[in-house]
């Protein structure tokens, strides 16, 4: 007894030196590997949007802690949102662990509290290796359970990116707490089928038998309550323990096994969290979609244990209970739709939107289907390794029942569904698929040792039946050993070429995997963006909202009661959190998809409205109406022809207009399809690429706009240019250079030339399109009316120099034919900014008038007149007569 104590304390210490090992590779992989990337010189480089928000709620509830922002005015103007991120979990205990570590981080912009919440994810995904190595042990075997560990922390793709250093979003944690939940829950039904519980066990008072299996079920439903505080959508697991019921009450009945177990394991699953959600319910963070999904958990078990009960006392044939409970289910669907439709829409509008969401909610990126380009990149290999893993312990269940597999098939069955939803539930997915390959890596190498004690067995009845020949058993012996060393071996090489390098490569070449690749991508707001919106943030009339306050509810549908000095910045709903966490300034539209505007928000004025608005009277209905006083637009917004990112086509199809931008041209090599100019006269290609003034494209005049201007522009240059086989002319592809303004100049010079590249082709881009600064902010202004007099017929040119603050030069211009009289609206003043106002760098010089006429058949222009405009004029709207 004492040899096997020893050398199960062995055996636990080399796991546990191994996993700790493990850990501290996913947390390298996770923190060290991206710490350049996020630290900046500048500023946290949290990633991609979310994050950012979550950094604004952490903030606002350091200065009010244990308070939270149940309504914020400071996004989504005019109306404000009640906070869409209501489970609390994430950044009250973020914001708590902030008070804990450092607690002079509770004001504005400290450098630590940032840091700490650069960290978070990045422990929390580390963390999640635990579950996955006790979900492993649980079901199978240690070695099981260290080969999913290993594989969750390096294994790419959604979960991996959303676990890294500055993704400071739930993510993270409503993965480490589901997995953690759905470990619990493994172990219940587990001791439940080892203890083989039923309801006698409570009148016989077998307590021994129900301990266990109650704790792990509490332990369970404790950490599925704090699962609810942590996402929003959290009932997803009330589906899966759903759809587990459905198949493990049809399975048991025809096993012959009772079905108590199950009855007696869900309540403290759904009962423990419906009391833990309700304050979160009674302060408004939680909707009533989420107890009444416990409470559909609760009364569905309850309804399948009293149907078994009823089909086995009256001794129905087993087989007839899948049609009972099927049967069961359809009539309660169909009367809940047609006596509560409002609750039938409440309960499955939820799962129509994981997993079949709408054509316009297809617009988010992260609500797209998971594709086949990304089943490679974010698994490659161990996604088909899972599916045979999948189908292995579906046989398993076959030959040799257990409870347990079946719940975990029915999990991993269900995400995988979700995947092919939406992409983002990738990141769950990457646990089962672990879990999956470190199970078919163990049964390989269980194959292998199998195999070497048969070996050994045999050489050992040969030993005995060949007693006299000793010396010659030994001699046979060596071959063996060294052959049974050389499969283990290979086996080992095997696992590690086919689940592990394909991940991993050979790091700093080439051959580098997508481990390291994802650890290492860049995402979040680049330079430019952070440059602009600090601007904007220091050189813009504050808006007379606290950024740090504790706002009050709106009483009416009306939204926040804003004041007078309150206004918004129109953007695209992308950067909507950027903008309030960095600019602390108030985004029309934000991530949440509000502020969008347009067909698929009640014909709502809002951004996509507003951008591809080819007048500029439509835009100026829109800005007036959402009180919009300046408008930031980045390059990838208007990248039309896909040379970086495409936003633009977004905003078309939320605006639901999408006919007349391209059409089809034949070829040489057959029909192509080719740009219109119609995107030239929306308003963002006006604003971003010709700086709202006057252009011509071919033979087409693109009017100058009257009530925008450029206030600011970021350091960076890009200019996009197309690749054109030289002999057909056919555009390949487009691409883009980027450089600062002197750099990015010259090249667009030879662009406009066309520069030969190999293989026959050419780049060009057309001579209309120059160097475009990555981010621009512009003022909407009712700008100044300058009113002249000029002979009936006289085309007449204003014209103004304006230098940027990058050094950038561009003629401001316009054109009008006078009828004895003319007026201009001129959005920029020549003179400099003015207290309280916007402390603008980009200066117009004095504006020139031209009259031109006719002689002998060519235009003439008269001496120019100049005109001051000062920039109260312009603010106000007022009028300026000249001679």
């Amino acid at each position: 007894m004492s040899a096997i104590l020893k050398e199960s304390k062995r055996t636990s210490l080399i796991c546990g030196v191994i996993l700790a090992f493990i850990f501290c590779l996913a947390l390298y992989i996770r923190a060290a590997i991206p710490y350049n990337i996020v630290f900046t010189d500048h500023f946290v480089r949290f990633a991609v949007y979310d994050p950012w928000y979550n950094l604004r709620l952490v903030e606002n509830t350091l200065h009010h802690f244990p308070y939270r922002i149940y309504f914020d005015p400071f996004t989504a103007y005019p109306l404000g949102t009640y906070n869409p991120f209501g489970a609390p979990l994430f950044d009250m205990s973020l914001a708590f662990i902030i008070r804990v570590i450092e607690p002079s981080s509770s004001a504005l912009g400290l450098h630590e509290m940032e840091v700490i919440a650069a960290f978070y994810p990045a422990v929390l995904g580390t963390l999640t290796i635990l579950p996955v190595y006790y979900i492993g042990k649980a079901l199978f075997n240690r070695g099981t359970g260290l080969m999913s560990a290993a594989l969750i922390a390096i294994i790419p793709g959604q979960f991996l990116a959303r676990t890294l250093l500055g993704y400071t979003d739930h993510h993270a944690m409503e993965t480490l707490l589901s997995t953690i939940a759905i470990l619990f829950f493994i172990l219940a039904l587990k001791s439940a089928r080892e203890n083989d519980i039923t309801f006698y066990s409570f009148t016989d008072r077998d307590w021994q038998s129900l301990k266990m299996p109650l704790v792990y079920s509490s332990l369970a439903g404790f950490l599925i309550g704090l699962y609810f505080l942590t996402w929003m959508g959290a009932p997803l697991i009330v589906f899966i323990l759903l759809v587990y019921a459905l198949v493990q009450y049809i399975i048991d009945p025809l096993r012959d096994t009772s079905t108590d177990y199950l009855c007696i394991l869900s309540m403290p699953v759904f009962i423990i969290p419906l009391f833990m959600i309700a304050p979160a319910i009674s302060h408004g963070f939680l909707q009533t979609f989420h107890p009444i999904s416990l409470l559909m958990g609760i009364t569905v078990f309850l309804a399948f244990a009293i149907l078994s009960f009823l089909l086995r006392a009256r001794e129905v044939n087993p087989y007839w209970y899948p049609v009972t409970i099927l049967g069961f289910g359809v009539i309660a669907l169909l009367l809940l739709r047609v006596l509560n439709p409002v609750l039938f829409a409440t309960l499955t509008g939820p799962l129509m939107y994981i997993f079949a969401p709408s054509e316009i909610n297809l617009a988010i990126a992260e609500v797209q289907p998971m594709s086949w380009d990304d089943i490679l990149n974010w698994f490659y290999t161990t996604f088909f390794i899972a599916l045979a893993g999948l189908a292995w312990m579906v046989y398993n269940i076959a030959k040799k029942f257990r409870s347990e597999e079946v719940f975990f098939v029915v999990w991993s069955v269900v995400i995988l569904l979700a995947c092919f939803g939406q992409n983002r539930f990738a990141a769950y997915y990457a646990v089962n698929v672990a879990i999956l390959c470190g199970f078919v890596a163990w049964q390989i190498i269980e194959f292998v040792n199998l195999r070497e004690v048969q070996e050994r067995n045999r050489a050992r009845e040969k030993i005995k039946k060949d007693k006299g020949k000793k010396t010659k058993t030994k001699k046979t012996q060596e071959p063996e050993k060294k052959l049974l060393h050389t499969d283990a071996c290979i086996a080992f090489v095997v696992i590690v070429l086919v689940l592990f390098f394909p991940l991993i490569g050979i790091p700093g070449t080439k051959y580098e995997g997508r481990t390291l690749a994802t650890a290492k991508s860049e995402s979040g707001p680049e330079y430019d963006w952070y440059e602009s919106l600090s601007w904007m943030r220091d050189n813009t009339p504050d808006t007379g909202v606290d950024y740090y306050a504790l706002y009050t509810v709106p009483e009416t549908r009306n939204g926040y009661d804003y004041p007078e000095s309150a206004y918004s910045v129109m953007n695209w709903w992308d950067y909507g959190h950027w903008i309030t966490r960095i600019a602390h300034r108030i985004p029309v539209a934000n991530n949440f998809q509000q502020g969008i505007g347009g067909p698929y928000r009640d014909n709502l004025p809002g951004a996509c409205v507003f951008f591809t608005a080819t007048n500029e009277t439509e835009a100026n209905g829109v800005a007036d109406a959402l009180d919009v006083r300046y408008v930031v637009s980045d390059y990838k917004m208007v990248d039309f022809w896909d040379s970086l990112y495409n936003k633009f086509s977004a905003m078309m199809l939320w605006v639901g207009d999408t006919e007349g931008y391209y059409v089809q041209v034949k070829t040489k090599e057959g029909y192509r399809v080719k740009r219109t100019t119609k995107f030239y006269k929306t308003l963002e290609a006006r604003l971003h690429l010709f700086d709202g003034t006057r252009t011509v494209i071919t033979t087409e005049i693109i009017p100058a706009l009257q009530h925008y201007r450029l206030v600011h522009e970021s350091p960076q240059y890009l200019i996009p240019f197309a690749v054109e086989d030289a002999r057909s002319g056919d555009i390949r592809r487009w691409e883009y250079y980027e450089g600062d303004y002197q750099s990015a100049k010259t090249e667009a010079e030879n662009l406009h030339r066309g520069v030969e590249m190999e293989g026959g082709q050419i780049k060009l881009t057309p001579e209309f399109i120059k160097p475009v600064s990555f981010v621009k902010v512009f003022e909407y202004v009712k700008g100044a009316q300058i009113v002249g007099t000029a002979p009936n017929g006289t085309l007449v040119l204003i014209t103004a120099n304006v230098a940027t603050n990058q050094g950038r030069e561009f003629v401001y211009s316009q054109t009008t034919v006078s009828n004895g009289t003319y007026t201009f609206i001129v959005p920029y003043s020549t003179g400099g900014p003015i207290d309280g106002e916007t402390d603008f760098d980009v200066f117009a010089e004095t504006y020139k008038v031209h009259e031109g006429h006719i002689e002998d058949e060519t235009l003439a222009w008269e001496t120019p007149k100049a005109v001051e405009v000062n920039e109260e004029t312009v603010l106000a709207g007022r009028t300026l007569k000249i001679d």
